[in-house]
């Protein structure tokens, strides 16, 4: 069973993480020493592929000559909130988020995370969730100087932002490398400040890639890269480098229970994001307006998996491109679909006003459409879209809405703890999941689902999806719908 990775923000006094999965920086105590190394300088280096000569050494004897050429430019950088830490709901007024241990009344938020520094003039990359709610920055280089920050834009859904150091200049920087290139068994190094330890190099190797979003955060377009390089919290935001010293992942989330799970954020998607942010502050992405689900080919058949509709939203580019529910996309321009995350994230990649061809099976007929997409709009207007609110148009066929209460669509027998669907409602979010008489389900949006009840309670819990795992014969199924 697949387990979700829920954010985390820990402050400077927290002494108990809580949560199964926590975000690598979200941020750890202030303690921690710095490093005595000096700081060696080089040139102003743009977020893409290096084409400079890198030193020759051997990373089997040791990597210390890669390190101390690197490691000049990774900063720590410790972020506070003018307003103080409000209590959770349900806790005692003064009681910080996450449950650490009490502060005063009136006393500013805290935490500590890690960057890297790609441009002589002070452009440090970071995590959006180590920048998130705060407002004054400090940050810390190996020279042992201070200096303070703003910045200059950040992403929550890719987790990623730009700072802007003041009163420095001819820093020391690092390069990109090609996280598209990097191989599962690959040895990485991740650098940061884990619980405060400014300076702290791990080892590693490439774990995984491709994993998706993970449930990390809402609506998330990351597809990240696993590494069993331990990360701790205060590293995000830190560099992933190879053992060239090129950075091939930003750090930025961990596993706090199980052993040798670390996340990055891949160099090739961070660079895109870092181009925008660089020059508008923000990152502006194309959208479709339809929810839809992974397809995946029954045995013996010759359709290609890819995203199937599930349903398209009145008045978007995907309605006005011809779009239909239940059409299966299983090419972008010519390029395959793995399934619908990977189309959705391929979609966000595009600018607003982008034209792009979609090859398409619509029952037994292939077809080719070509769609301009739109602009992404904010959460509160997805979500307004998704409850029918927009009052143009009637609410659409298949809401996940009923009344404005998550409704699944099915009738069910429950007995001995399990739920097993009896029937599902035509058109209903059941029958866009793919949902079958006999399923017994497992869980709703990470939900164990033993009772009706659990079912609302899963699908109150606002991912921008609804993911459903079930128990089908022999074999358990995850079935996804989330908004394009």
């Amino acid at each position: 069973m697949r387990r979700a990775i829920v954010p985390a923000f820990v402050s400077v006094t927290a002494s108990l993480v809580l949560s199964s999965f926590v975000l690598g920086a979200a941020c750890a105590t202030e303690a921690g020493a710095r490093s005595e190394d000096g700081a060696s300088t080089s040139s102003p280096a743009e977020p893409t592929e290096s084409t400079a000569t890198l030193a020759k050494y051997e990373p089997r004897n040791s990597l210390a000559p890669m390190l101390e050429r690197v490691m000049p430019s990774v900063v720590s950088i410790r972020a506070k909130a003018s307003r103080p830490e409000q209590a959770q709901p349900g806790l005692p007024e003064g009681m910080p988020h996450w449950f650490a241990p009490m502060a005063p009344r009136g006393r500013p938020r805290a935490g500590v995370g890690s960057g890297f520094i790609i441009d002589a003039s002070g452009v440090v990359v970071t995590n959006h969730h180590v920048v998130d709610e705060h407002d004054v920055f400090e940050v810390s280089l190996q020279d042992e100087r201070v200096v303070s920050a703003s910045v200059i834009g950040t992403d929550p859904l890719t987790d990623l932002a730009l700072l802007q150091l003041e009163g420095v200049s001819n820093l020391p920087t690092v390069q990109f490398g090609s996280s598209d290139d990097i191989r599962i068994g690959d040895w990485v190094v991740a650098v940061g400040s884990p619980m405060g330890l400014e300076q702290t190099a791990s080892t590693g190797i490439i774990s995984g890639k491709g994993r998706g979003s993970l449930n990390l955060y809402r609506s998330s377009y990351i597809d990240f890269l696993q590494t069993d390089a331990p990360i701790s919290p205060g590293s995000s935001g830190g560099p992933l480098f190879d053992l060239n010293g090129r950075v091939v992942g930003i750090n930025t989330a961990i596993n706090g229970v199980g052993q040798s799970l670390g996340f990055a954020i891949p160099a090739s998607q961070a660079k895109r994001i870092i181009a925008a942010l660089r020059k508008d502050g923000s990152v502006a992405r194309g959208w479709l307006g339809i929810a839809g689900r992974n397809a995946r080919p029954a045995v013996g058949e010759e359709v290609p998996p890819g995203a199937i509709v599930g349903a398209v939203q009145p008045n978007t580019p995907a309605e006005r491109g011809g779009l239909e529910p239940d059409d299966r996309i299983v090419a972008i321009n010519g390029d395959k679909v793995r399934d619908f995350e990977d189309f959705r994230g391929r979609i966000a990649e595009y600018a607003p006003g982008s034209k792009v061809t979609f090859r398409v099976f619509r029952g037994d007929q292939e077809k080719k459409l070509t769609v301009t997409l739109g602009k992404r709009p904010s959460e509160d207007e997805l979500a307004r879209r998704a409850r029918g609110e927009r009052g143009d148009r009637d609410r659409p066929s298949g809401s996940l809405y009923d009344n404005d209460r998550p409704r699944l669509g099915v009738d069910v027998r429950s007995a001995d703890g399990k739920l097993t669907i009896q029937r599902v409602l035509e058109n209903s979010l059941a029958d866009r999941l793919g949902l079958q008489t006999g399923d017994e389900i497992v869980s709703v949006n990470g939900v164990k689902i033993r009772k009706v009840e659990d079912v609302a309670q899963g699908l109150r819990r606002d991912l921008g999806r609804v993911e459903v795992q079930v128990r089908r014969g022999k074999e358990t199924q995850t079935l996804v719908v989330e908004r394009g």
